[in-house]
């Protein structure tokens, strides 16, 4: 039995599983490089031909837009669904159902499960609901409208367009540092979501999830936050769920797209050890493309791009690639056996969900406050990332590296080598790392 669940509304994603089994999951706006797509292209329906699957079942969650329509009919151009194939729709009254069945699947299951999200939810006199579910059941709603008033305030301060500020959230949070006014909303918002939070063992997601300020109050207790709390992960949901919410991602809940194809004809390549890249990384910033790509926003070691975050132009060396405002930290990456030496941080935080306060200051990595959004990086993690940091730490003394996602300014997270050479040929990328392949490649 095979079966694809796609999402089709904002920040799209599809997820593939044969016989019961995940085979993959992946956002669609990788495939079109148009920030937050649902709409079906001709590079990801390829991607998906290449599976050789024809679906048995295929379902559809939605929200407002119309998209729906068009994924049948290319996935029917595209012979993908068998003659006899089964097509399901669901709409918005499942959404947070949804994502709770997601967070399920990449971090478990909890006595609660709270969804607070921006604007996925049926609206109640204009207000977006947050949903405390008990075993799937709705025990609680309210109505705060936590999600969509920062989406609200998000698209005031910068200027956005109301319906598509949901991205630019994270701004306003590390804008909210600098801004004793901004600072209060995001207080305020902090104090919300405990209001909605019930007591005893929680699993968190719904996009508000994504606050890491907010998150940092729950980082040691017993509250369990989705990596995939955007819309990005509701095909995941809408899988586990038609699989009897019996998938268990929670080993891998991040790496989960198609593996990559390593077509270096565009490229010079150079063969290259560990070492040769540490000795680039103290000078200049070098991407890292490996396995399959991470899903989320953020660039966790297989899509990343990354730098000694000590050298004294670090930040501007890694900004003539991001283009990111200057009160706008970069995250490190830290092996996690050494995280609790630069960070206050007890066990691991292997995907950025949680801020921590810097024990020994590295600006380019540190917020005004004193607070890094780490990633802990383990080898059973990521086994590629952690030996490149441990190669860094032999040589340099230092066991992180400034870690930020691999994509320029505007275009989403690279999925493939040819976002990698859109980079190097329109960007200010020099080269890319390809553990896999033990080669450094340039253009």
């Amino acid at each position: 039995m095979n079966i694809i669940t796609i999402h089709t509304d904002h920040d799209g994603s599809i997820t593939i599983s044969k016989n019961g089994v995940f085979i993959l999951h992946a956002q669609i706006e990788r495939f079109s490089n148009v920030i937050a797509s649902s709409v079906p292209t001709s590079k990801l329906l390829n991607r998906i031909k290449d599976l050789r699957m024809k679906f048995d079942k295929v379902f559809i969650s939605f929200l407002y837009d119309s998209s729906h329509w068009l994924w049948v009919d290319m996935l029917k151009k595209y012979d993908l669904i068998k003659r006899k194939g089964e097509i399901r729709f669901y709409e918005n009254k499942h959404h947070h159902y949804f994502h709770a069945c997601c967070a399920a699947a990449t971090v478990g299951e909890s006595e609660h499960m709270v969804v607070i999200d921006g604007h996925g939810s049926p609206f109640l006199k204009g207000k977006e609901q947050e949903t405390v579910f008990k075993n799937y059941k709705k025990t609680y709603m309210s109505q705060e409208n936590i999600g969509r008033d920062y989406e609200l305030k998000t698209a005031e301060v910068f200027n956005l367009q109301k319906n598509r500020a949901f991205r630019s959230c994270g701004k306003l949070m590390a804008k909210s540092l600098h801004d004793p006014e901004l600072g209060k909303f995001q207080k305020h918002t902090e104090e919300l979501i405990d209001k909605v939070m019930p007591r005893g063992s929680v699993t968190y997601t719904g996009g508000v999830a994504q606050n890491v300020l907010a998150n940092s109050k729950y980082k040691n207790i017993d509250i369990k936050i989705d990596p995939l709390c955007t819309d990005q992960g509701i095909s995941l949901g809408v899988m586990n769920h038609v699989l009897g919410r019996k998938l268990n991602l929670q080993d891998n809940p991040v790496y989960l797209g198609f593996k990559p194809k390593y077509d270096l004809s565009k490229f010079k390549s150079f063969h290259a050890t560990n070492a040769n890249v540490c000795a680039i990384l103290k000078t200049r910033p070098v991407g890292i493309f490996q396995g399959r790509s991470e899903q989320g926003q953020r660039g966790l070691g297989n899509r990343s791009l990354l730098i000694d975050a000590r050298h004294k132009d670090a930040f501007e060396l890694i900004n003539k690639v991001k283009k990111r405002e200057s009160w706008r930290p970069f995250a490190p990456a830290v092996l996690e056996e050494h995280a609790s030496d630069y960070f206050d941080i007890e066990g691991s935080s292997p995907y950025m969900l949680y801020t921590y306060q810097m024990k020994q200051r590295i600006n380019s990595v540190c917020a005004v406050d004193g607070s890094s959004r780490i990633q802990t990086v383990s080898k059973q993690n990521n086994k590629n990332f952690y030996n490149l940091l441990e190669c860094f730490n032999n040589v340099n003394k230092i066991p992180l590296l400034l870690n930020t996602s691999l994509n320029l300014s505007g275009h989403t997270l690279a999925e493939d080598l040819d976002d990698v050479y859109y980079m190097m040929k329109y960007g200010n990328l020099d080269c890319c790392y390809l553990p896999e392949l033990k080669k450094i490649i340039t253009v």
